[in-house]
């Protein structure tokens, strides 16, 4: 008898704090992801110049000079948009695949009183009745 009011007290933690607890676990993983790639600073400064490299102008009128520190300026934003988009999308890509594998591990958590009690009424069905 006790066994039945064990398996009862585990499925009542299951669907409760169980389930609660698989599903808090999820988050903590999108959140981490979320964090460790900086979305919000790296949108924050998308058109920034990469690691602050970039030219100054020294004063004076030189056109000359001021074209190139344009440009060079320029580029340097340019490549710190193109390098800031790839850790956007790798970030992307990362939290779509925690996001399914986090959906489907929550549905197997969600399913395994079944499957386990499934698994055994199968494995007693083909060793003595099959």
């Amino acid at each position: 008898m006790t066994f039945f009011s064990f398996f009862g007290r585990y499925l009542a933690w299951h669907y409760t704090g169980g389930l609660l607890a698989c599903l808090r676990l999820w988050g903590d993983f999108l959140w981490f992801i979320y964090n460790f790639f900086s979305v919000p600073i790296i949108v924050r400064t998308l058109f920034a110049p990469w690691r602050r490299l970039g030219e100054s102008y020294r004063g004076g009128f030189d056109p000359g000079r001021m074209f190139e520190t344009f440009i060079v300026n320029i580029l340097m934003r340019l490549f710190g948009f193109v390098v800031r988009i790839f850790f956007l999308f790798a970030a992307l890509l990362a939290l779509l695949a925690t996001f399914i594998l986090g959906f489907f591990l929550s549905l197997i958590f969600f399913l395994a009183p079944f499957l386990i009690l499934g698994s055994f009424i199968i494995g007693f069905y083909l060793l003595f009745l099959s």
